[in-house]
């Protein structure tokens, strides 16, 4: 049987004295340890050429990554927003537009969990004022709260993740359509998820970098099956 094939979306910036496209290993091995082949996307908002490469594939995650631009949810950046490159900021929103038209698995990393809510008309905490729970890759308790898709994927309550954040989904402007279906103990938004019937679910955390594959392996499992459909 062929293996599912899941699109990845790429970082664009400069690295040395030349702007590059990439992509962490940690993504690259996930999705292959899941049993699907990744296929990372270049990042371009030409919707006719992002219909063309989303056609064949079963399942797309957009990675973590810079901060979107604030202007997108009506702010001025914050001292300590480091903003994403244009051309990464306009080739996600055009990705997820088109995973979303063509009903395609969804699924959203940290940054990729932050755009879902931007593009639905949400806000974001552009800085977390104490960051010592959520940046520098601490460990914590989530609790999840319910919703279609994680109850699934884990079938417990609460589960030990990882963050490597400094900003955050504003928990009083949440996107319309969006729920809020995981916490942190200090009420930080880990988890939203869309009212659809395909799966479109944001998660704060870093699941391809948890060494616990209990915990990090069932959210690229579960797509993975979802895009062999």
């Amino acid at each position: 049987m062929p293996r599912p094939l899941i699109g990845l979306s790429m970082n664009y910036m400069q690295l040395g004295s030349y702007h590059q496209f990439h992509v962490r290993d940690k993504y690259i091995d996930a999705v292959v340890a899941a049993g699907a082949l990744p296929c990372p996307l270049p990042c371009t908002d030409d919707k006719v050429a992002l219909r063309q490469y989303l056609e064949p594939l079963g399942a797309v995650i957009i990675i973590g990554g810079m901060d979107y631009p604030p202007a997108l949810y009506g702010e001025n950046p914050h001292p300590q927003t480091e903003e994403a490159h244009e051309r990464r900021v306009k080739g996600d929103l055009a990705l997820l537009e088109t995973a979303l038209e063509l009903k395609k698995p969804l699924l959203g990393i940290c940054a990729g969990m932050q755009l879902l809510n931007v593009h639905f008309g949400g806000g974001l905490i552009q800085h977390i004022p104490e960051l010592d729970d959520h940046y520098g890759e601490k460990y914590h308790q989530v609790e999840i709260l319910g919703g279609r898709w994680l109850p699934r994927i884990f079938g417990k309550e609460r589960i030990l993740v990882n963050s490597n954040h400094h900003q955050a989904v504003d928990p009083q402007r949440v996107g319309a359509g969006l729920e809020i279906v995981a916490r942190t103990g200090d009420g930080m938004v880990e988890a939203l998820e869309y009212s659809s019937e395909q799966m479109v679910l944001g998660i704060q955390w870093h699941p391809e970098r948890i060494a616990d594959p209990a915990v990090g392996r069932p959210v690229f499992e579960f797509l993975a099956e979802l895009a062999k459909t």
